[in-house]
């Protein structure tokens, strides 16, 4: 008979008018993978947080058992529960067994018996029937040998619950697939494992179960197997209702692609090992560049967006060529990027929503840009933005991340961009933020703009892409 790892009984607790858990009840046994789904503030996040011991404000009294024991405070939580994120590998420095080590042994320590601490990591992987060299640095570990290290050190942490919010950036399906294999093996009998990650492809490549929040309370349990498809999840993640995107008309595909159609081309853009391809992007048309290395990843968004530019690339808009580009320069030429869909950076917090839509960003568009564009722009935003009209007048600093998303397309939209880059588009979308992105995306490629994505994976790409191209 499986221990129980995790009990919560009845658990309701408010953190703010948004973030609220009502009756929380479950229970996760040893060896246990389950996945918490939701929209964004249905209250996973918020007991994730609980459980990491990460959020002692708010108000009301709960009480969590991790093996039979009760858990008193924070403290406590954050000694019996580790999480996995991609942030956890950022001193990158360390060998693999001064990252275990670190768990129990001081600096000096650690410096005095390095030796000592690396065969006693080494046996510990060995116990665990793992082959590795601990000497080896992170920096120089695969994306998936970073994870089934990190698991190893909640184990030798005396850890009973990991959490994982990771997106996996720079692993594909397979490496995804192989640590799931390997942590399955790892925690069988010894702990078990909650996923919380907006990936729907990661939440089923890891799950045994789901457990699906709405509203602040849970409205699933159920193994994976019996979510059918997305159109039944989405039903319980809304409450019954359904994401949808505005309808638009399809186009005939032209067989040919006239130069005239060709509205943004850059040359000699550098990949791995100094090989150097040109890319054309056409009107109308969204390109997915797939990339599994983020350090690549990044370097191509921020070339494509003029963000960083380099020697022996050139820009080509109409009839015009550019050795030196800004995002600035790209602004006023039409060519915009997003890096972090929903995310503050893309936004003036301190000003109205109205001000946003209005003012696409001070980095990208002049005083002067926006003094003679602000008539125009002002008469679109106005055809274009639904709602009452006082919300234009509420501080984006205090909108929810959906909302984020929705007035950070909006206002590129109201814009009306020739080419439109965006940086892994998805990764901070819940169900219904996926559902916003696709139907701006649709908006914009209506209007002629060429849409450009950077992703690492497929996943929500396939359908709206006319092309998917793979860059190794």
């Amino acid at each position: 008979m499986k221990k129980e790892i995790l009990r919560i009984n009845n658990l309701n607790y408010r953190y703010n008018s948004t973030s609220r858990l009502e009756n929380i009840s479950l229970c996760i046994l040893e060896g246990e993978c389950v996945g918490f789904l939701g929209l964004t503030y249905s209250g996973k996040d918020l007991l994730v947080q609980l459980l990491g011991g990460e959020n002692e404000k708010g108000g009301g009294k709960f009480t969590v058992y991790l093996e039979g024991e009760k858990m008193t405070g924070s403290r406590q939580l954050r000694e019996k529960v580790y999480h996995i994120a991609a942030k956890n590998y950022k001193i990158d420095d360390w060998t693999v067994a001064e990252y275990i080590g670190l768990v129990d042994t001081g600096w000096l320590q650690m410096l005095l018996h390095g030796r000592v601490l690396e065969e006693e990591v080494g046996q510990y992987f060995e116990s665990l029937s793992l082959e590795f060299d601990v000497s080896r640095k992170i920096r120089d570990l695969t994306e998936l040998e970073k994870r089934i290290v990190d698991l190893v050190k909640a184990l030798k942490k005396g850890a009973k619950l990991v959490i994982i919010e990771d997106e996996f950036e720079g692993m594909d399906t397979k490496d995804i697939e192989s640590f799931a294999k390997t942590m399955k093996g790892l925690i069988a009998g010894r702990m078990s494992v909650i996923v919380n990650s907006h990936s729907n492809m990661i939440m089923h490549l890891l799950s045994d179960k789901y457990i699906i929040f709405n509203k602040g309370r849970i409205v699933k349990k159920c193994p994976k197997t019996s979510i059918k498809d997305n159109k039944q999840l989405e039903r319980f993640l809304l409450g019954g209702g359904t994401v949808s995107a505005r309808a638009e008309e399809s186009k005939a595909a032209a067989e040919g692609i006239a130069d005239e159609n060709i509205v943004y081309r850059v040359k000699g853009l550098t990949l791995h090992k100094g090989c150097r391809e040109d890319f054309e992007f056409v009107r109308g048309k969204v390109v997915t560049l797939l990339v599994l290395d983020s350090r690549l990843k990044e370097h191509i968004f921020m070339t494509l967006s003029g963000r960083k530019t380099e020697e022996d690339t050139s820009y080509i808009l109409g009839q015009h060529c550019y050795e030196n580009v800004s995002p600035d320069l790209l602004a006023r030429k039409k060519v915009v990027s997003i890096k972090v869909m929903g995310g503050w950076d893309e936004i003036f917090t301190k000003m109205s929503i109205g001000e946003n839509l209005l003012l696409p960003s001070l980095r990208k568009i002049s005083s002067l840009e926006y003094i003679s564009y602000s008539g125009g722009m002002e008469k679109m935003a106005a055809e274009n933005m639904e709602g009452d009209e006082r919300e234009q007048h509420m501080l984006a600093g205090s909108l929810e991340i959906n909302d984020v998303i929705s007035m950070t397309l909006e206002r590129w939209y109201i814009y009306n961009p020739r080419v439109l880059i965006l940086f892994e588009p998805f990764v901070m979308c819940d169900a219904y933020g996926v559902s916003i992105v696709k139907s701006y995306i649709k908006k914009f490629v209506s209007r002629g703009t060429a849409v450009i994505m950077i992703k690492s994976r497929e996943e929500y790409v396939e359908d709206i892409s006319d092309q998917i191209i793979r860059l190794e």
